[in-house]
C-alpha cells in the first residue's frame, strides 16, 4: 500500500550497526518498583542478555502476567547503555519512569505526516541514544511509529538506516487492546496503512525484530483457567470454553461485593457506578486537592486531581507500598479521613496512607559526562489511590485483581477487550459476569497473527 512516507526513505543499506553509538551509562540511580522476590529465571535473564549484549531491534511480548514490565524495569536499573524509555500515554510513561513519545519528539497531537517531523532542538540527545524502548507498543499507531523512525533517521544523520541505527526494543502484547483512534483519524489511517497497528508502519517493512516471548505466567495458578485465557487470546476458543466462562454469570455477587471491582467497557459507565456508590454512603464527601509542581500535563495525572472520598468508599491502591502492606492494584476500603492522612482497611487491618509523589521525566544529554540523564520536569502529589467500585477494561490493563465483575454493557467492541478483562483476575472463581459472553464478543484481528508469524519465521 502506498504511503505518504514512501518518498522520505532512501534505499536500505543493511543492518545499520555502524550508526549505533557506543556510549554507556552505568550510574543510573532512579527509584524503581522492582519486586523483592524477583524471579531471575533462565528465560528472564536470556531476554535481558539479548537486550544488553546486542544492538538488535527486539520485540518483547508475553501473555498477561508474564513479567514484561518487571523485565523493562530490571533492564533500566542494570543496563550500561544510554537508554530512553517512551510510552504512548502520559500515565504509561509515568508508570515506567519514562517520557511520552509526543513529548520527547515534540510531535503535534494529530496524525503524524512527514512535514510535521523535522530536526529537533534535542538532536544531540537523540544522537546519543543506544537503546530506545517503546512500552505499550500495541497502543502505538502506525503513523506515530513512522514518525519515530523518520525523526531518528533525520536527527542521527542516518537517513538510509532503520530507526537511525538505534537499537529499538518494543514491549507489549499484540493480543491486548489496540490503539485508541478517533473516527476522523481512523479513516486516514485505513487509507494510508490499512489499519492503525504499529506494525503496518512503513518502518516495519525494513526491519525484522528478534521475537522474545515471556511464557511463565505469574498471575494465574489455575491451569484450566489459564488454558481458556490462552485460547481466547489467540482466537482459538470453542463452545466449551464459553460454557465454562458463562457458568460465572450472575446478576449479584455472592457474599456481597466487598473487595470486588466492576470492569466496564466505557468511561461513562465506570464513572456513573463510582458516583452512584459514593453518593449512597452516609456522611459528607471530603475533597483532597493534588499538588502539581512545574511541568506535569493533566493527561499524565495518575489519579484524580481532586479526590472525593468518604469512609466506606472502595478504592484501588496505585503504588506498591515500601513496607509491602499493599501492592499496585490492591482493593481497599476507606476507614478514616483526616486532612493529611487517609486510613484504609485491607484484609481487616488498618493502614495509614500518606501522599505520594509521581515524577514526570524528561531526558537530557550531559555533554560533560557524555551520557543521557533523566531530569525531573514536574511532580504530582496526591494520595496514591482512587475510587474503584468500577474502572474501564482499558484502564485495568496491567492490573491484577482477586475478584472482579465484568460488565460489557452492550457487548465488546474491539480486539482483545474480553481477553484483557478476564485476564485481570487471578482465578476463574474470582470472576462474575453481568451478561453472557458470546462468540461475537471475542473479537480477534487476524493481522496480529500475520505479524507474529512474520517475526517467528
Amino acid at each position: 500500500m502506498s504511503s505518504s512516507w514512501d518518498k522520505y526513505y532512501l534505499p536500505e543499506i543493511g543492518g545499520g550497526e555502524s550508526a549505533v553509538s557506543s556510549h554507556t551509562n552505568s550510574s543510573y540511580s532512579g527509584k524503581l518498583d522492582l519486586p523483592e522476590d524477583l524471579d531471575l529465571n533462565r528465560e528472564f535473564l536470556g531476554a535481558f542478555e539479548a537486550m544488553e549484549r546486542t544492538n538488535e531491534c527486539i520485540f518483547v511480548t508475553g501473555k498477561a502476567g508474564t513479567g514484561k514490565s518487571t523485565l523493562l524495569k530490571y533492564f533500566k536499573s542494570n543496563t550500561a547503555k544510554n537508554v530512553v524509555i517512551l510510552a504512548p500515554t502520559g500515565v504509561a510513561a509515568v508508570n515506567v519512569g519514562g517520557q511520552t513519545i509526543h513529548s520527547f519528539f515534540k510531535f503535534p497531537p494529530r496524525i503524524i505526516q512527514p512535514g510535521t517531523v523535522g530536526k529537533k532542538r534535542n538532536r544531540k540527545l537523540i544522537r546519543e541514544i543506544d537503546t530506545l524502548i517503546i512500552d505499550e507498543v500495541s497502543m502505538v499507531r502506525a503513523d506515530l511509529m513512522d514518525g519515530i523512525d523518520y525523526a531518528l533517521r533525520l536527527n542521527r544523520d542516518a537517513p538510509d538506516v532503520p530507526f537511525g541505527g538505534a537499537q529499538v526494543i518494543f514491549f507489549g502484547d499484540l493480543f491486548q487492546l489496540p490503539p485508541v483512534v478517533e473516527p476522523e483519524a481512523a479513516e486516514i489511517l485505513e487509507k494510508e496503512y490499512g489499519s492503525p497497528y504499529f506494525f503496518q508502519a512503513r518502518a516495519f517493512s525494513k526491519i525484522k525484530p528478534r521475537y522474545i516471548e515471556l511464557t511463565k505466567v505469574y498471575r494465574q495458578a489455575d491451569g484450566r483457567f489459564l488454558n481458556i485465557l490462552n485460547r481466547i487470546r489467540d482466537g482459538r476458543h470453542d463452545e466449551e470454553d464459553l460454557a465454562v466462562l458463562n457458568s460465572r454469570m450472575a446478576r449479584e455477587t455472592a457474599g456481597g461485593d466487598e473487595g470486588c471491582i466492576v470492569l466496564t467497557s466505557t468511561n461513562r459507565q465506570a464513572a456513573m457506578i463510582n458516583e452512584r456508590r459514593l453518593a449512597g454512603l452516609p456522611g459528607k464527601t471530603q475533597n483532597f486537592q493534588c499538588s502539581v509542581n512545574k511541568d506535569f500535563d493533566e493527561k499524565s495525572f495518575p489519579t484524580e486531581p481532586v479526590l472525593k472520598l468518604k469512609p466506606g468508599a472502595q478504592v484501588i491502591m496505585l503504588r506498591n507500598d515500601q513496607d509491602r502492606r499493599w501492592v499496585n492494584g490492591t482493593i481497599a476500603e476507606v476507614a478514616e479521613l483526616s486532612e493529611e492522612t487517609v486510613t484504609v482497611r485491607i484484609s481487616g487491618r488498618l493502614h495509614d496512607v500518606d501522599r505520594a509523589k509521581w515524577e514526570r521525566i524528561k531526558y537530557e544529554y550531559n555533554a560533560a559526562k557524555d551520557k543521557i540523564e533523566e531530569r525531573v520536569a514536574g511532580t504530582f502529589e496526591q494520595f496514591p489511590l482512587k475510587l474503584a467500585w468500577a474502572i474501564t477494561i482499558h484502564k485495568s490493563q496491567g492490573q491484577t485483581f482477586d475478584k472482579i465483575v465484568i460488565d460489557l454493557g452492550h457487548g465488546a467492541f474491539t480486539h482483545g477487550q474480553v481477553y484483557v478483562g478476564l485476564s485481570r483476575c487471578t482465578s476463574l472463581e474470582g470472576i462474575i459476569l453481568r451478561k453472557r459472553v458470546f462468540d461475537s464478543d471475542i473479537i480477534f484481528d487476524e493481522r496480529i497473527y500475520e505479524f507474529k508469524h512474520r517475526l517467528c519465521d
